[in-house]
């Protein structure tokens, strides 16, 4: 038997009664385990198949697997499912968690942590959800070493850009004079969006105010990137779909 933290991604169905969810906890990183009986009508642990739910799990080996014998709910993010806007980030913070293939212990704790800065800035406070989304993506590179420089070209490294580019192979900005083929010229209007929520908190997101939608442009940016990176398609139903 043992004891951890986690928060679910996402559940799925298992025989009548039991679910499936896929937790993600800085111990193991990301595994499935069963709920029994969850879909009765009197079910002690219906709560723990809801996605964003953050709790403390019990486990037991099974034959088939890990099955969750008791949980302790610390936050269940509630908030999240009863705003459109914020469902459809928080869904995409998900998404991202479920894409990411972890490679050492470090990687895991620091995405766990910055997932739960990201879900509790979205839940409780009033910041713009796109605003959210685009900082844990810049987070979420930064803490697998690939943050992103806003002050000056990558290559060349002059600080006087005339028209700025993002350049998808090296996911980096660039200048006119050193772009290539992998480039996309960025609105001005998009590279401040990436200046201004590089250089700011989750907990100071409430304080932020973009121009127009830049934060949408930003983030189609930041989901390039992320594809070009990692090979991994993000669908992001409800924002860029």
């Amino acid at each position: 038997m043992q004891k951890i933290k986690a928060i679910v991604v996402k559940s799925n169905d298992r025989k009548e009664k039991d679910k499936n969810i896929l937790l993600f906890s800085i111990e193991q990183g990301k595994f499935w385990a069963t709920l029994k009986g969850v879909k009765g009508a009197n079910a002690k642990m219906k709560l723990a198949q809801n996605p964003f739910t953050f709790a403390d799990f019990v486990l037991e080996d099974g034959k088939a697997g890990k099955i969750v014998t008791s949980f302790d709910c610390i936050e269940s993010f509630y908030e999240i499912s009863q705003d459109v806007d914020k469902y459809f980030c928080g869904t995409a913070i998900l998404e991202i968690i479920n894409a990411t293939e972890f490679s050492s212990e470090n990687e895991t704790a620091q995405i766990f942590v910055e997932t739960i800065k990201a879900l509790k800035t979205l839940c409780f406070s009033n910041a713009n959800p796109i605003y959210v989304l685009d900082k844990f993506l810049l987070s979420y590179f930064e803490k697998f070493g690939y943050p992103i420089y806003v002050h000056k070209c990558s290559t060349c490294k002059t600080v006087a850009f005339d028209k700025i580019f993002f350049d998808y192979q090296s996911g980096e900005l660039v200048c006119q004079k050193c772009k290539t083929f992998s480039c996309e010229e960025l609105a001005n209007t998009t590279y401040m969006a990436l200046k201004i929520l590089s250089n700011c908190d989750f907990d100071t997101l409430k304080t932020v105010k973009l121009a127009g939608e830049s934060e949408i442009g930003l983030l189609r940016v930041l989901v390039r990137n992320f594809e070009a990176r990692f090979d991994k398609k993000l669908k992001l139903i409800g924002i860029l779909s």
